[in-house]
């Protein structure tokens, strides 16, 4: 059975991550997986949330 993926656009991402437009532009240069569809560029909302897990930094302050 194929799994089943909501396409984001940009807005949506802005959207999901509570950031401006432009700072998911930036996330895209750094390695944000997108599909580009001639002029359109959307984001599968699992490989969004993949990539900003995997970009989460832990703030553990009893580790020194």
């Amino acid at each position: 059975m194929a799994k089943e993926f909501s396409y984001l656009t940009i807005e949506d991402v802005a959207e999901m991550l509570k950031v401006a437009r432009s700072t998911v532009y930036k996330f895209k240069e750094m390695g944000m997986p997108f599909i580009k569809l001639g002029k359109t560029i959307r984001f599968k909302d699992a490989e969004v949330v993949e990539w900003v897990e995997s970009h989460t930094v832990s703030n553990d302050s009893s580790k020194k």
